[in-house]
């Protein structure tokens, strides 16, 4: 996430969204009435029977809907058309939707901002230049490793085969393996959880079936996709599948289940509560480390009252998406809990 700027006497707030989880992050924090721009294309007829041509425009709508298209990793942000330049182009208070994909520039207008949710999209900020996943695209002849970071690829460097078709076939069969061990060394020493090998041919599927025959364990998860070459455009490729971002998004699930596991397993001791009224007792008592809640409440007035609280007094607050699996589990608690500060690292 990139933030531009941030007005503050007419709570505009000027970003950029740079990965597919910072879109997931905007879905959850834009409310209904929010007022949001960005820049879009709407067909132009300059009479009834013209077919009209695509016309570039900004245009500013007061948001009914916000949801994610996983599919296109696209954010689709529906509402009425507020404001248009040029005007001329569009029809006012007509429906429109904005979609918005990692680098498109938005503009987004609240009523006011919850310093809570602010503090979040600088985190979203910080985390951005922290490396996500690690990416090795590889072929038969070199691989190119990489991390990825909020803002973008960033490449880490080549490993060459060193293959010649002029070698005998034990002897490339031997320096095959040595290659292969080469890459996995290196997918082991990534400071990252998740590795996906991508790339061209039987190559990648060779380093799968080697990797496995082998029972190598490097304590991280490995994924595989294709790709067209062991580029860096074959990397770009890569990261724009929804095979990655589902592997992003489920790494937020698997997140937000570390801080539900804690939950439950302190339950019974009473080192864990949820509800409003019970969370608001624990509050006063300055107990609170960790309040969890669902995206689908912030903004009820009980909740956002509970969640200043919280937030004056120094408490991570952690915001669930209460449309998967770990916010359905939330839900089954009032929508919100919160954990001890005595069962924190």
């Amino acid at each position: 996430m990139r933030i531009i700027r941030f007005y503050e006497s007419s709570n505009l707030l000027k970003l950029v969204p740079e990965s597919f989880e910072d879109l997931y992050l905007l879905a959850r924090i834009l409310s209904e009435g929010d007022r949001v721009g960005s820049k879009s294309f709407r067909r132009f007829k300059s009479s009834e029977s013209d077919v009209g041509e695509q016309k570039e425009v900004f245009i500013k709508i007061i948001l009914e809907k916000a949801e994610i298209d996983r599919s296109a990793s696209r954010l689709r942000l529906t509402g009425r058309i507020l404001e248009a330049k040029p005007e001329e182009f569009v029809r006012l208070n007509t429906y429109h939707t904005l979609n918005i994909a990692p680098s498109d520039p938005i503009d987004i207008e609240k009523n006011e901002w919850r310093s809570y949710i602010l503090k979040r999209l600088r985190q979203a900020v910080l985390e951005s230049k922290r490396p996500r996943l690690g990416v090795i695209a590889l072929d038969e002849e070199k691989a190119t490793t990489a991390y990825v970071m909020g803002y973008g690829i960033e490449i880490a460097s080549e490993i060459y085969s060193r293959l010649s078709k002029k070698m005998k076939e034990k002897e490339f069969e031997l320096q095959r393996l040595k290659y292969f061990d080469e890459i996995i060394a290196y997918a082991s020493r990534m400071n990252v959880d998740t590795v996906i090998f991508a790339g061209p041919g039987f190559t990648k599927d060779n380093l799968k079936q080697y990797i496995e025959s082998k029972g190598i364990k490097s304590g991280k998860k490995f994924f595989y996709a294709v790709a067209s070459d062991a580029e860096r455009s074959g990397i770009r490729e890569v990261m724009q599948s929804s095979e990655v971002s589902r592997i992003l998004e489920n790494e937020h699930v698997r997140h937000e289940f570390e801080y539900l596991n804690i939950f439950f397993g302190s339950l019974r001791a009473g080192k864990s509560i949820y509800g409003v009224e019970r969370l608001r007792d624990a509050l006063q008592k300055y107990s609170i480390g960790v309040v969890l809640v669902n995206d689908s409440v912030i903004n009820r007035d009980d909740i956002r009252m509970l969640l200043e609280s919280a937030d004056q007094s120094g408490v991570h607050i952690e915001i669930f998406n209460s449309e998967d699996e770990a916010g359905q589990q939330l839900s089954g608690f009032g929508d919100i809990a919160g954990i001890e500060k005595t069962l924190l690292k």
